[in-house]
């Protein structure tokens, strides 16, 4: 069974970065969560109420937005913000013998930025497991749209190295995460 961390819990001094593997295209390193004795090997985080500002059904992305009132999002910028310096630190060590670009800028992509946060939907939108007030419902740009308020639940999986055919650090990283549950929040 696995557990989630509501965002007004969570610490980002907390998350802690596993072995990296290796896979076909990319490196990951995954993350776990220690808080005090206990830790969970899977980090899933309850998110607070947030705007729908836009959905993108063709890239497969979610953008939310925070209240003018909340900062909880500033507690998942800050984790970003330590993954990005821990990416500059040990990148090196994370893609081994393979090659590095010979310039890197900005290699981490953003996913918080202030009072913005960007969700991947899956490969299917559609399958997205999304309630309303009315119980279960398809996803779809007719279901949820901008203005909406919604809570996510999101696994975060890890840090992505993007890799080249030829085994080179494209210079490229991502948080990987996926959308767990949806909740469409009563107007």
């Amino acid at each position: 069974m696995d557990f989630a961390i509501p965002i007004s819990r969570f610490d980002p001094k907390n998350i802690r970065l596993e072995k990296s593997r290796m896979n076909t295209f990319q490196r990951s390193i995954p993350f776990a969560y220690e808080d005090n004795n206990i830790m969970f090997n899977n980090v899933i985080v309850v998110l607070h109420s947030l705007k729908v500002i836009d959905i993108d059904i063709e890239k497969k992305q979610l953008f939310l937005e925070e209240s003018t009132s909340s900062t909880l999002l500033s507690r998942l910028e800050q984790f970003q913000t330590n993954i990005s310096n821990e990416l500059e630190k040990n990148s090196k060590k994370w893609v081994e013998e393979s090659k590095l670009p010979s310039v890197v800028k900005n290699p981490l992509q953003q996913w918080i930025k202030g009072k913005h946060v960007t969700l991947y939907l899956s490969a299917d939108p559609s399958s997205l497991v999304f309630f309303s007030d009315k119980g279960r419902i398809t996803f779809s740009s007719n279901t949820l749209q901008p203005g909406d308020t919604v809570r996510a639940i999101v696994k975060i999986h890890g840090l992505s190295l993007q890799m080249s055919e030829a085994d080179i650090w494209t210079g490229k990283s991502r948080i990987q995460h996926h959308i767990l549950q949806l909740y469409k929040c009563s107007s």
